[in-house]
């Protein structure tokens, strides 16, 4: 069993809707998030490429495939609206507005509303993280295409990392001269201080650089 993660791709396309009603009276209450997370567990990969794209919004409490996503966080409140509902007054929506700001849930509890039913949304693009494996799904065809670039960078960097380095031979100084023609690393006169070998070419007689130093494969490349 996996944990999925699911994202906006891209800021302020998270969005919380609270319901509170009084009676006959409804009023709701809709802010917006800069970065909101949601968590699902499940066997297989809960949302498809298209799913992902999320051109419609997506809502969180009432999905197609039923998996039951669980609020983990919605970070930095960018902005608020309220409104009137059925049997809601200009009054009532005021009233509301001036106990929220002082004292939130419980100034509008003091004024007999409750918040009986709240649903959350994404819109744009979305982003999918298998939480055991790091395994990255973005809804952005561009950023799809970027993230591939990275993945391959990286697995490029890990196979290199893994292959053994070929066994060199000792560092042997200008006036010993190698016994075959081709490349060698060695330390030159044009960079005497710097700490990195380059490659320089032998072509039997001279060397295709000044060499202070120079050394090659222990072995025969087979």
């Amino acid at each position: 069993m996996a944990t999925w993660k699911l994202s906006p791709q891209h800021k302020k396309s998270a969005v919380e809707k609270m319901f509170f009603y009084n009676g006959s009276k409804a009023i709701v209450v809709e802010q917006g998030w800069r970065w909101g997370t949601f968590t699902v567990e499940s066997d297989e990969r809960p949302l498809t490429d298209l799913e992902l794209v999320n051109e419609d919004g997506y809502e969180l409490g009432c999905i197609d495939n039923n998996e039951s996503w669980e609020l983990s966080e919605m970070t930095d409140g960018c902005w608020l609206d309220i409104d009137a509902l059925r049997d809601t007054t200009e009054e009532d929506v005021t009233a509301f507005e001036q106990a929220w700001e002082q004292d939130g849930y419980d100034g509008v509890e003091e004024l007999g509303w409750s918040n009986n039913d709240t649903e959350y949304y994404y819109y744009g693009p979305l982003e999918l993280t298998n939480e055991d494996t790091g395994q990255v799904f973005l809804g952005d065809a561009v950023e799809i295409q970027a993230q591939t670039e990275q993945q391959l960078i990286a697995e490029l960097d890990q196979l290199i990392a893994a292959m053994p380095e070929p066994a060199v031979t000792d560092w042997f100084s200008a006036d010993v001269k190698p016994v075959h023609k081709g490349n060698y690393q060695a330390i030159t006169a044009a960079a005497p201080m710097w700490p990195f070998p380059t490659m320089v070419e032998w072509d039997g007689k001279q060397w295709s650089e000044t060499v202070k130093e120079w050394r090659g494969l222990a072995n025969k490349p087979k």
